[in-house]
C-alpha cells in the first residue's frame, strides 16, 4: 500500500490521556474521535512529548498558563523538542509532508493558538525553516466525542 506521507503533529495526551492532571482526562487512553479523523484524513502521527509531565510528573498541580511561563519551562520545552524536530527533519528530507498540529484547546501548554509548549515548538520549528501551516485543536471540555469537535483554528 502507498504512504500517505502526510505526518500530523499530535499533543501527547490526546494519544494517551494517562499523562493528564487528576480529573481532567477526557477518555480512558486514547481520544478516539481526534484518532479516526486523523485515520481517515491518511495522517501519521508524530507524537509530541508531554512537557508538563517531564517537567513537573504525574501528580502535578494544575498550573495555568501564566504560572508556566518561565524561561527553566520554556528551556525544558525547547530540550525535550529537539528528537521531535530531528524527525521532523527526517521526514522532510525523504519526501514527508509536515500536515499540521493538533493540539487541545486552552491547554496552558498545548493550545495551538496560545500554549507554552507550542509557541516553542512553532518558533523551534520556523528557526529551523519548518512552516506549521495548519493548526487543529480539541475543544478542552468533557466531550470530545464526535468529528465536529476538531477545529481547523489556522491556515
Amino acid at each position: 500500500m502507498q504512504r500517505s506521507k502526510k505526518i500530523l503533529l499530535v499533543s501527547h495526551c490526546i494519544l494517551n490521556q494517562n499523562t493528564v492532571i487528576e480529573n481532567e482526562a477526557r477518555a480512558e487512553g486514547a481520544i478516539l474521535s481526534a484518532i479516526e479523523w486523523a485515520i481517515k484524513e491518511g495522517f501519521g502521527f508524530l507524537q509530541l512529548p508531554c512537557p508538563e509531565f517531564t517537567f513537573l510528573g504525574l501528580n502535578r498541580p494544575p498550573m495555568t498558563y501564566e504560572q508556566y511561563n518561565t524561561p527553566e519551562y520554556r528551556k525544558h520545552c525547547r530540550e525535550i523538542l529537539e528528537p521531535v524536530l530531528n524527525q521532523a527533519k527526517e521526514y522532510l528530507k525523504n519526501g514527508y509532508e509536515i500536515t499540521g498540529l493538533l493540539g487541545i484547546k486552552s491547554s496552558p501548554s498545548c493550545d495551538p493558538s496560545r500554549g507554552i509548549f507550542m509557541e516553542e515548538l512553532i518558533a523551534l520549528f520556523a528557526e529551523n525553516e519548518i512552516n506549521i501551516k495548519t493548526l487543529w485543536y480539541l475543544p478542552n471540555d468533557s466531550n470530545p466525542i464526535f468529528k465536529s469537535n476538531l477545529h481547523y483554528i489556522k491556515d
